[in-house]
């Protein structure tokens, strides 16, 4: 991997880097504000100082997000455009997520998540992430966007076969799991559109949703209007494809990274039993310390010079939101998951959902799945303990545990 300043050895894709990547940060932040790896196609550049991913976020004529968030250039649809195009769709999706639509969740998620507990508990072991991890916020995601309950289970697998393809330096191998996404988001959207054609309706509006459509997100989406026109199938596939991945994969990396630092020391998991008013700080930290997303990307429409180093036109660039979470001059002893923080001040501080334009407007739906089941196993499975080496999911730009072997 080649790198743009003397001194750094970073390589994203090492062993020792995908299994602790903090001391990596530390040296990219001191030694090399502008890192080029070479060796990925495309091949790409990352930021890892917060002065310059702050201004990158809020800074799209230079950072453009309309090439996708991913290591592969994709083509712009639904939330991956630049303000001011962004806007509208930002508008239609964030009226699926405000705070008191969050809040009638609560119930349900508890429900749920004491629903898996009670198959979970009678097991005395278990791997979390296959018993409750993935399937509690994959379940939350589909009964949101109106997929049936038995189809759960393919999302999480589709879900994993697009996510294991990040690491590949050929775009390519991403195109068959993407198209997988794609044909079967169509078959929905063209059975919710074909339900608005047998009633006759040639103008459907938010008014149809719990009447003639299911009341759930994909037939708000497929209703509504941005700037007069309806969303294109690639709007509505790019945007399906968004919830998805951000209401499942990252949310399961929220709840193995928390469990699996309060359990790896345990005089933590035996001071959150202690004082469940922790319960806020300590997923504010879980966010902070381990950000399911270590990093996503922007493309330079343009060619830009940063600290002395030439970005072509076109670039990818890769944003280390995980290296501004881990830096001292934003928070005291970064490198130390504490549970004494306050979780108002880090919650401000924090860069795990992003910044600026395309913050991430599912933040409080994942917060409130975390509270929601570390209460739930506080309550109910106060004597958990590690009962293994947990292992690292694939994907080299996201963070959480692929396996997280439990008793109790």
């Amino acid at each position: 991997m080649g790198t743009v300043a003397a001194g750094s050895d970073y390589d994203p894709f090492s062993p020792e880097v995908l299994a602790n990547p903090w001391p990596a940060y530390a040296r990219l932040r001191r030694d090399c504000p502008v890192h080029y790896t070479a060796d990925f196609n495309p091949p790409f550049f990352t930021l890892s100082r917060t002065e310059d991913i702050r201004a990158a976020l809020t800074d799209p004529d230079r950072f453009s997000i309309r090439w996708g968030q991913s290591p592969q250039f994709s083509r712009r649809a639904g939330l991956t455009n630049d303000p001011p195009e962004h806007g509208p769709y930002r508008a239609v999706f964030n009226r699926a997520f405000t705070p008191r639509v969050v809040a009638r969740l609560e119930a349900g998620m508890e429900a749920l998540g004491n629903r898996l507990l009670d198959e979970m508990l009678p097991l005395g072991k278990a791997d979390f992430q296959e018993a409750y991890a993935s399937p509690f916020p994959t379940t939350i995601i589909a009964e949101l966007l109106g997929i049936p309950a038995a189809e759960h289970r393919l999302f999480r697998r589709m879900s994993d076969d697009l996510t294991a393809t990040y690491n590949e330096p050929d775009p390519a191998v991403s195109s068959p799991p993407r198209a997988v996404f794609d044909r079967y988001f169509q078959r929905v959207i063209d059975e919710r559109r074909r339900q608005l054609s047998d009633a006759g309706v040639a103008e459907p509006g938010p008014e149809h949703v719990g009447s003639l459509l299911p009341d759930d997100l994909i037939s708000r989406f497929v209703v509504a209007e941005v700037d007069g026109r309806r969303f294109s199938d690639r709007d509505l596939q790019s945007t399906l494809l968004l919830l998805l991945l951000g209401g499942n994969e990252t949310s399961a990396g929220l709840l193995t990274n928390l469990l699996w630092r309060l359990l790896e020391k345990p005089e933590r998991w035996e001071a959150v039993k202690a004082e469940p008013s922790l319960v806020d700080a300590v997923v504010e930290e879980s966010l902070r310390h381990d950000s399911p997303v270590l990093g996503l990307f922007r493309v330079t429409p343009r060619k830009l010079q940063m600290h002395g180093v030439t970005l072509p036109e076109k670039s990818k660039v890769m944003l280390l939101y995980a290296a501004v979470n881990h830096d001292p001059d934003v928070f005291d002893d970064p490198d130390e998951f504490r549970l004494d923080r306050d979780p108002e001040e880090t919650q401000r501080r924090v860069m795990t959902f992003g910044f600026g334009h395309h913050y991430c407007p599912g933040a409080a739906l994942a917060r409130l799945e975390a509270r929601t089941s570390l209460r739930l196993l506080i309550e109910r499975a106060p004597r958990l303990r590690l009962a293994g080496e947990p292992t690292r999911i694939v994907p080299f730009n996201l963070w959480g545990r692929a396996t997280l072997p439990l008793a109790w």
